[in-house]
């Protein structure tokens, strides 16, 4: 009897990002779930553009998904005019699979978002993502729109490079997910003065939302889901919904969420397809 056709699932990122982290612990319960090997394939490039590219390329028969995320699917389509795709219209929505926050953190000596704020009215701060186009540079963009401090944007694709920059000074701030945010926190190398989202995160309950630190109307959800090429058959959909549910509630999946403060969703097709939908048109600001 021949061996199941393996789940490709093309990650658009480097080693240990939000995606890889993700999907390495729920790759073994997605894998009995569905009866067939889970083929992790990481494709860096241009902050996950590329990836999408190559879904899209593929045949539509279910055997190659990508996990979306916010940069892939409602800011990069808000910033280029040459991705290859269009978010909405190219692909199948499966599944919104997490929400979290993004950390604004910092190695200065600055007790509150307030001292930072003040600080950044008088000089230019630098502030680091992986690229234009990451949710990590929206989220200094919208602090900067919403509060008037002047930012220097640094890219750093390799992550590590970032927090070391940030440990040593040589950069101010960043906004970044979670998961290897609170490391750093936690063991005092960086302070977190404030979280992106509405609530105050599980992870990390003593740090103020931005809103509670005085920035109001700032509010950004750093959110991953899973699409597959367009044309994919809703049977085929119902099927891959089904099972990463099962996945993203599985125990070893739960305990990396739970200690990283991300929130499970595992909505169906048709609550993610609103989503992407909402979220596009959310950040079109950026591209007047």
């Amino acid at each position: 009897m021949p061996s199941p056709t393996p789940l490709r699932v093309l990650i658009g990122f480097s080693p240990r990002s939000a995606s890889d982290d993700l999907l390495n612990s729920m790759a073994p319960a997605l894998g009995a779930a569905l009866g067939r090997p889970i083929q992790l394939e990481l494709m860096p490039g241009e902050l996950g553009v590329k990836a999408a590219r190559a879904l899209i390329a593929g045949p539509a028969d279910g055997n190659t998904l990508l996990v979306a995320t916010f940069g892939t699917h409602a800011i990069n389509p808000n910033l280029r005019d040459d991705l290859g795709y269009d978010p909405l219209h190219d692909f199948e929505p499966i599944c919104l699979a997490t929400r979290a926050p993004l950390v604004l953190g910092t190695g200065l000596p600055l007790e509150n978002l307030q001292a930072l704020i003040e600080s950044g009215l008088n000089q230019t701060l630098t502030y680091g993502s992986s690229g234009v186009g990451s949710a990590p540079y929206l989220a200094g963009l919208l602090f900067a729109k919403l509060t008037g401090v002047r930012l220097e944007h640094r890219a750093y694709p390799d992550t590590r490079e970032l927090y070391v920059a940030l440990e040593e000074g040589r950069l101010d701030l960043s906004f970044n997910n979670a998961a290897t945010m609170l490391p750093k926190v936690r063991e005092g190398a960086l302070r977190a003065l404030a979280v992106t989202t509405p609530q105050r995160s599980v992870a990390l309950p003593g740090v103020p939302t931005l809103e509670e630190a005085g920035l109001s109307g700032y509010a950004l959800n750093n959110w991953l889901g899973f699409v597959a090429a367009k044309g994919t058959s809703p049977a085929t959909i119902a099927v891959l919904n089904r099972a990463i549910a099962l996945a993203l509630n599985a125990p070893d999946t739960q305990a990396l969420l739970l200690e990283n403060g991300i929130e499970t969703v595992a909505g169906t097709p048709a609550q993610f397809a609103r989503h992407l939908a909402d979220e596009l048109a959310r950040w079109a600001w950026l591209s007047g």
